[in-house]
């Protein structure tokens, strides 16, 4: 019976981000923050209730919080350096990559996304989804290797909107045969990032890591997009 609640709750969950991102961008923005607040409490009600999971288990056991950080903060700078060394070393080599179209009319709305929308409507609420609840599920269950990679798979169908958006809106892709290049790409790197962030909840026994390397990876591509791509 546990396990049939585990699998209604993930289903609804993957139905929710992938349908709510075919909201039209004004109105998804005003309410994105919001609702996964909202649905985040009631996550954490339902993992307590049902699913028979404490706070200690989903990865909020203060021992840990600042290993937890020193590995999130590592791992943050290990996918960032790459990626800015990529941005400055291709248009050397003659590539030329369109720079992403990115919506913010004003300074106020950059700090909104900065400080409020990626470490609190994405970060936090996707790492206590997978990192912390449907994490602290498996492991309870299953092997360290089968968990991660279970989180990485429902990780990566989170994903298929969002990135189909990203490509298609913030890239300006068509659906061509590199637009779907780049939407699989970006479905195989969300796949990857899941499984890295299952090592950092691992390695540092706490979701803290996960939450801070998110919220930091989302916001420092942010800027490197916003001052340096441009």
């Amino acid at each position: 019976m546990e396990i049939k609640k585990a699998i209604v709750l993930y289903i609804f969950l993957l139905l929710y981000n992938n349908l709510i991102n075919l909201l039209p961008a004004d109105f998804h923005a005003k309410i994105y923050v919001g609702f996964n607040f909202l649905l985040l409490i009631f996550l954490l009600y339902y993992s307590a209730k049902f699913l028979n999971l404490n706070f200690l288990e989903i990865g909020y056991e203060s021992k840990y919080f600042f290993n937890s950080l020193i590995f999130g903060f590592l791992f943050s700078l290990i996918v960032l350096l790459p990626f800015l060394f990529l941005l400055i070393l291709l248009p050397k080599l003659g590539v030329v990559i369109k720079p992403p179209l990115i919506m913010i009319d004003s300074q106020s709305e950059f700090f909104y996304k900065l400080f409020i929308r990626i470490p609190l409507g994405t970060a936090l609420f996707e790492e206590n989804l997978f990192r912390g609840i449907l994490y602290a599920y498996l492991i309870k269950k299953n092997s360290i290797k089968k968990t991660f990679i279970i989180t990485s798979i429902f990780f990566t169908i989170w994903h298929i909107m969002p990135v189909l958006k990203v490509v298609s809106s913030n890239f300006q892709m068509r659906l061509s045969l590199v637009g779907m290049v780049m939407w699989l790409a970006g479905i195989i790197g969300a796949f990857i990032a899941g499984l890295f962030f299952a090592i950092l909840r691992y390695k540092g026994k706490s979701i803290v890591g996960c939450i801070i390397s998110h919220a930091l990876i989302n916001d420092l591509t942010l800027i490197i997009i916003i001052y340096l791509w441009r």
